[in-house]
């Protein structure tokens, strides 16, 4: 969902506030396990900035991350499993997503052929044939 912040991004943003200026190793060493690409992805979107005049990389918040670690979105957020409880519980669940995906026309005809199992040829409907030659009929054996 366009807007909502995952939960690594807010205690990442969260420590950044509270602390001012820290390295990578500060942020990892309060928030846990962190993702190589999660700072790098802050700063593309604006939220942080880094400070490359030090030896070691020191990353801040900007007031645009300030924005977004207080504006609405960090309020309405919900995990996937959080909306799938949500609808299971007022009885609209339709169960979509486990629905013959609807894809492009022809897409499924594989699942109506045969499978070759030595000399036969075993059809999805239980059927088993002899694999017979395409012009002159003969039983071909292997």
């Amino acid at each position: 969902m366009r807007g909502v912040l995952a939960q690594i991004t807010v205690d990442v943003l969260r420590h950044l506030s509270f602390h001012g200026a820290c390295t990578r190793a500060e942020v990892v060493a309060v928030v846990g396990d962190l993702p190589v690409s999660t700072l790098g992805n802050l700063r593309v979107m604006g939220h942080i900035s880094a400070d490359h005049t030090t030896k070691e990389i020191r990353y801040s918040i900007t007031p645009r991350g300030r924005n977004k670690l207080s504006g609405e979105a960090l309020r309405r957020q919900r995990s996937d499993a959080d909306r799938l409880k949500a609808a299971r519980l007022s009885n609209n669940y339709l169960g979509a997503e486990l629905l013959v995906p609807s894809s492009r026309p022809g897409a499924m005809d594989a699942y109506g052929l045969p499978s070759r199992v030595a000399d036969r040829l075993h059809w999805p409907d239980g059927r088993v044939t002899p694999i017979t030659h395409p012009t002159t009929g003969e039983i071909t054996y292997v």
